[in-house]
């Protein structure tokens, strides 16, 4: 079954404004946990419920380096939560931008800038694929975890590139792989409203950037356990840090010039490894499952469950599109990993 655009985008319409209607969150309440996407300092004077409330997968606000007076163009803005702590960078004399198709996260994050009087921010109904933004008219543009849900991924890098003044700058926390995902992931419905189906090859996606004409283009793990994943070469889903550059008017691009993919995450210079890093490098066999993949873990049974048992702890928490399953058998632990229900409502 081939999935059609439209019926892409319906899927993904309804399932996110079910979650604005419920505040259905990621980090809220009913979620069980805080958001730790975001260091405490960056949300502490946002209210409770404003904080909370995001379907992110990363920080690109602190990634973007946002300067006073720049405009600021977030894709898939969701209830507001980057554009309201970009506005605060920014200052009186820069903007914000929101764009969203879903009208009723459109109507939450409306609320909420009238609620804080917030009156250097704006969010307009739209496609990342047809932005309702005029040409060269931002200096950065950032996104959360929304890219992936694109069915047409280079026409979004086509249509930043476009909006972005020269020298503008991309800023965005999105689901990645190391590897194609599984076929029946691809075209499982739910999957694409949960991050998971629509999240392209690390490879692809740094040359969809490529193509549309960005340079300077980086991806990074967000962090020691999304490191674990990419090393991992079966299409594992991902959390990923993608920063790159449009050229100034009249800068010569060199033909080859270096794309950086660092399946690591930052400041992974020390010798001692992290227990991720020991679990990883347990994995003696790797098998490909209905909607997933296996996983055997070599070594001694009680130390490598402990190791496999901490990693699903970290891993499968409230913004984990994955699922996990631990079981020891005769040739080692097993780990199954496979595409997680979309119920918690966040990527």
């Amino acid at each position: 079954m081939t999935l059609s655009p439209d019926s892409i985008h319906e899927t993904v319409r309804e399932y996110y404004g079910e979650r604005a209607r419920n505040s259905d969150s990621c980090c809220g309440p009913s979620a069980g946990c805080n958001n730790d996407l975001y260091d405490a300092s960056l949300i502490s004077e946002l209210p409770a419920d404003v904080s909370s409330f995001t379907l992110g997968c990363g920080d690109p606000i602190t990634l973007a380096s946002l300067r006073p007076g720049e405009t600021v163009l977030d894709l898939g803005s969701g209830g507001g939560l980057d554009c309201f702590l970009a506005a605060r960078y920014v200052g009186p004399t820069g903007r914000a931008i929101g764009v969203d198709m879903t009208p009723e996260m459109l109507a939450k994050a409306n609320a909420i800038a009238q609620r804080l009087n917030v009156t250097n921010v704006e969010f307009r109904k739209g496609y990342l694929e047809n932005l309702p933004v005029e040409d060269a008219s931002v200096d950065v543009v950032i996104s959360n975890c929304v890219i992936n849900l694109s069915p047409d991924k280079p026409q979004v890098f086509r249509e930043i590139f476009r909006a972005l003044k020269p020298g503008g700058r991309v800023a965005v926390s999105d689901i990645v792989t190391n590897g194609q995902l599984p076929d029946a992931v691809q075209k499982s419905m739910e999957a694409w409203g949960a991050c998971i189906a629509g999240a392209l090859d690390v490879n692809d996606y740094v040359r969809g950037l490529r193509e549309a004409g960005f340079t300077h283009v980086r991806v990074q793990p967000k962090g020691d356990t999304d490191s674990a994943l990419a090393s991992l070469p079966i299409g594992v889903p991902f959390s990923a840090a993608v920063t790159a550059t449009k050229p100034k008017t009249g800068e010569v691009v060199a033909e080859a010039e270096e794309t950086i993919i660092t399946l690591s995450a930052a400041g992974g210079g020390e010798s001692r490894q992290t227990a991720t890093e020991q679990l990883m490098s347990r994995v003696a066999e790797v098998t490909s499952i209905d909607g997933g993949y296996e996983l055997v873990l070599k070594g001694e049974p009680v130390e490598t469950r402990a190791l496999a048992e901490a990693f699903i702890a970290k891993e499968a928490s409230c913004c984990s599109a994955l699922h996990f399953d631990l079981e020891n058998s005769a040739d080692g632990v097993r780990v199954r990993l496979t595409g997680g229900s979309a119920a918690k409502g966040c990527c």
